[in-house]
């Protein structure tokens, strides 16, 4: 024998960025019976939805193309012994993957959260280095006083 409906005073609906009609229902209700259902789902990209699929084992797929970037930002520049202005590097949006040429001497960098705290300093020696995180900013210097780290970083989203 089944229990007895839920219901859901939390405003769920409507989702950021979908236009509905009616814009606001009073409620939602959770039935305890399960249901075999066809759904989809859809994403809200600037001009249109875009349906959201599935690979053959079950995963969300979120990219066709392999890599989900679609813009990038390139600075480079020769670092200073303290973070200072044209060394710190801040954005309203995120940031997913960071690469670094670090070309001459080592140098120490930080990653700004969406909170806008400044994660602990990082060393990276000379060389090529891609980081995976998301991020609203990067700041560098240079490890040691008066070394002069010449750098490249691209930032993708």
């Amino acid at each position: 024998m089944p229990g007895p409906d839920q219901n859901i005073h939390t405003v769920l609906i409507p989702e950021h960025g979908l236009l509905l009609s009616p814009e606001f229902i009073e409620q939602c209700v959770v039935s305890p019976d399960f249901s075999r259902v066809f759904a989809h789902l859809v994403g809200k990209a600037d001009d249109r939805g875009i349906l959201i699929r599935a690979t053959s084992d079950g995963s969300l797929r979120v990219v066709s193309a392999g890599v989900p970037f679609e813009e990038y930002v390139v600075a480079s520049n020769t670092s200073e012994d303290y973070y200072v202005a044209p060394h710190i590097f801040e954005s309203e949006v995120s940031y997913n993957v960071s690469d670094f040429l670090i070309e001459s001497f080592p140098a120490i960098i930080s990653f700004r959260n969406s909170l806008g705290v400044w994660l602990p300093d990082k060393k990276l020696p000379v060389g090529m280095h891609s980081i995976d995180l998301i991020h609203y900013g990067i700041r560098i210097h240079n490890f040691k006083t008066g070394d002069g780290c010449v750098y490249e970083i691209t930032v993708y989203r």
